[in-house]
């Protein structure tokens, strides 16, 4: 039996996780130890354990990755300080797993710590989604992440090439999609009735869900979150707003989120995100769901700023500066005729919602049985 070690700091691992998690428990094969942290287990941002626990996932070892004065700073520091908390306690947690590899995932500081120990402590690593491009800090996080894993399932062949060419070995980089196209369409849809009791939205008719994450290189600017705003408010279109993720510069979000006082929730649980998009959904902001998911179900995604620059994008996406009369033009396009006609038939470059199955036939054919970690270029 192969035992692999997770980690989830977040909604955005965990929705990809948990496909694969889900497969892992009916394998007899297979077993997993899972590892829960970070914005999980704050309660502004939803307490999102909940959802772990719901799905009745065993988690082997929890702890907090943040304070009360990493929310109160809110600054790159402080997002250093709290990678050096995991990585103090994921020594011990692996030394008690004992885990035959260690699959980690995407952009996200926690997996980055575990990539890291994992390659220390001479434990086979496997890294979901890398060879993408992409702003803010993320960009960097995720190579890194590359270089300090053996094997690799990237979610198209145009990231498994660039994967070649950061001297990565082609035969241990596997193309297989992202998984969480699989989480959503395990999903079941809630009632629209359910729906607009609680997020007071009517998805028979458009509606604009706003994600917009802080970006880290460009802290100083404090306008864009602004300009998104004033656009939903001069759009009069109903609206739904989804807290940012806890990135440095998310306190500024929040506030003037709060102060706008519009309609807004902590977060979504991926049946409700999925019931949604099966509505009249225009995405707005700069989540990576909007790249990877959205064209799957045909949903209408504004783009805005530079966090996911350089990401492959399908034609339902347009992309926007901070400002405010662009964001209203791209409005105005998406909810044409036109544009609804032009999206019908699109294909996710991202996947088909397989990835899971494959990296878990996948993950069962590794020998690792004295497989050696280290790593060497291949030019």
């Amino acid at each position: 039996m192969k035992k692999i070690l997770i980690i989830t700091e977040r909604r955005a691992d965990f929705s990809r996780f948990k496909p694969i998690i889900k497969l892992i428990q009916k394998d007899k094969k297979l077993d997993y130890n899972l590892i829960v942290t970070g914005l999980h287990l704050v309660k502004e941002h939803g307490y999102t354990i909940n959802e772990i626990k719901k799905e009745k996932f065993k988690i082997f070892s929890k702890f907090k990755m943040f304070d009360k004065n990493y929310f109160r700073k809110n600054d790159g520091a402080e997002m250093v300080r709290a990678i050096g908390i995991v990585f103090t306690n994921l020594s011990k947690i692996i030394d008690k797993s004992k885990p035959d590899i260690i699959l980690s995932g995407f952009d996200i500081a926690a997996n980055f710590a575990i990539s890291v120990a994992g390659a220390h402590m001479n434990i086979p690593v496997a890294h979901i989604q890398g060879g993408e491009v992409s702003g803010t800090i993320d960009e960097s996080l995720r190579h890194a992440m590359s270089k300090f894993s053996n094997f690799h399932f990237t979610a198209n062949y145009n990231t498994k090439k660039r994967l070649i060419k950061l001297g990565e070995i082609p035969n241990y980089i596997f193309s297989v999609g992202c998984p969480s196209i699989d989480a959503l369409n395990l999903e079941s849809l809630i009632d629209e009735r359910v729906l607009k009791k609680k997020f007071k939205i009517d998805v028979k008719k458009f509606f604009l869900l706003l994600i917009q994450h802080p970006v880290t290189s460009e802290l100083n600017s404090t306008k864009q979150i602004k300009e998104s705003i004033k656009a939903i408010k001069e759009s009069n279109i109903q609206h739904l707003i989804v807290y940012p993720n806890n990135d440095a510069g998310s306190k500024f979000i929040l506030k003037e989120i709060k102060k706008a006082n519009l309609n807004h929730v902590s977060t979504l649980d991926l049946s409700e995100y999925k019931s949604l998009l099966n509505g009249k959904m225009i995405l707005l902001g700069n989540s990576s769901s909007g790249i990877h998911e959205a064209s799957t179900f045909k949903v209408p995604v504004i783009n805005i700023g530079s966090r996911q620059d350089g990401r492959e994008k399908p034609k339902n996406i347009i992309d926007v500066n901070y400002d405010k009369n662009e964001i209203l033009r791209a409005i105005k396009k998406t909810t044409s005729r036109a544009f609804s006609n032009k999206i019908r038939t699109i294909k996710n470059p991202y996947g088909d919602g397989k990835s899971s199955r494959r990296i878990i036939k996948i993950i069962k054919k590794l020998d690792l049985k004295n497989f050696n970690t280290q790593k060497k270029l291949t030019y």
